[in-house]
């Protein structure tokens, strides 16, 4: 049964001998569902414009259930945006920082989790703590614990770096942040989609994440699931028609925002990207995440154990555990000269904490993990 799942998914993708994808954690060829779901609403845009009214919103909310389904969380818990950023910019500036605050994060989180966090730090005197990774890019449980202090307000971190692919027992963290009254943020950008999800249940305060990564669909559509308690207290930091109800109500200078994430959103969509992004979701949901994780691990395991016959140095964080899709390491040819190797033979990858990043999917095959250690 797994295998013939399995095959359904790597079906959905296209074949060209000659592209290799191996910077899946940077971008991903997206789904023929997605696919098709952008060229069915191109289609009757063309053909029906407002026709579509109802119809499109209606996919939308479709959408919403269907990344709900995948995070844990309720659909009016999500609020769409363009990027993570965006959604990130909400949550950093929205949760009431005040002088002498503090935020934990990572020395290795993505540009676009860190800047955010600075930028509402320095506009609120908080004090961004930023925590220094081990040498081979990891991220121990113990020592983010350990930087917690009783001005800590906000544990922001990424589900799973995106260098490495290092993680840390999310749910310990959440755990004693919990105990401590500390908001807990997380970045689930490189998570959401090949690794089940437990993260809302565990009872994070929000997570974000992007849809052109993991979850195989088109870049442009950003999220943020935040709690429905904490959204209620939390002011929009831009405003439209939608914070209050819809494009067709009318304008009410004493009209309330609404009571959920959706006041989040000030006006009309993305709806090509989003329902795309839903029908992805659906389609990871059908084949389930254990099934497209396992064969993306087994092939990263492949990778891993062949540069290291090879004598190539990884920059492992996670020891002999198979937990990751990231296999970052230093070449004993030098970076510059296999990363004109790679970039030669059509090998998508990124240079990412010191070394070269390749991150496997389950559509990957055998025989081009083979092809790159033998270029290797």
């Amino acid at each position: 049964m797994n295998h013939h799942k399995l095959l359904q998914f790597q079906d959905q993708f296209a074949r060209r001998p000659d592209l290799i994808h191996l910077n899946n954690a940077g971008l991903t060829p997206i789904s023929r569902a997605a696919r098709d779901k952008i060229n069915y609403w191109a289609e009757r845009f063309y053909q029906e414009g407002f026709w579509t009214d109802a119809d499109y919103m209606a996919d939308v909310l479709s959408a919403r259930l269907a990344l709900a389904n995948l995070i844990g969380c309720q659909a009016q818990e999500i609020a769409w945006y363009q990027s993570t950023a965006g959604a990130i910019n909400q949550f950093a500036f929205g949760i009431g920082l005040q002088p002498d605050d503090e935020v934990l994060i990572w020395d290795q989180e993505y540009s676009s989790h860190l800047y955010p966090w600075k930028e509402a730090c320095d506009q609120t005197k908080a004090q961004l703590v930023v925590l220094k990774s081990e040498a081979d890019l990891g991220t121990p449980t113990e020592k983010y614990l350990q930087a917690l202090t009783k001005k800590t307000k906000v544990a922001a971190f990424s589900w799973v770096q995106f260098s490495s692919g290092a993680r840390m027992d999310v749910e310990a963290v959440i755990k004693e942040c919990k105990r401590r009254g500390i908001f807990v943020f997380v970045d689930i950008a490189q998570g959401l989609g090949i690794h089940p999800c437990q993260i809302w249940h565990w009872g994070a305060d929000a997570v974000a994440g992007a849809s052109h990564k993991w979850l195989v669909s088109p870049v442009g559509v950003g999220y943020l699931a935040i709690r429905t308690e904490l959204a209620q207290k939390m002011k929009p930091r831009i405003f439209g028609a939608y914070t209050f109800g819809t494009c067709d109500d009318p304008s009410d200078f004493a009209c309330e925002p609404k009571r959920d994430a959706t006041k989040f959103e000030p006006g009309s969509k993305q709806v090509i990207e989003i329902t795309a992004l839903g029908a992805s979701c659906q389609l990871i949901h059908d084949i389930s995440v254990e099934v497209i994780e396992a064969e993306a691990l087994r092939l990263a395991h492949r990778l891993r154990r062949g540069l290291e016959s090879k004598g190539h140095e990884l920059l492992n964080p996670f020891g002999k555990a198979s937990i990751s899709l990231m296999v970052n390491f230093l070449p004993t040819q030098g970076i510059a000269e296999v990363s004109v190797t790679l970039t030669t033979n059509n090998i998508n990858f990124a240079r990412r904490g010191g070394g070269i990043r390749l991150s496997t999917h389950a559509f990957n095959t055998d025989q081009e993990i083979d092809k790159v250690l033998s270029l290797l």
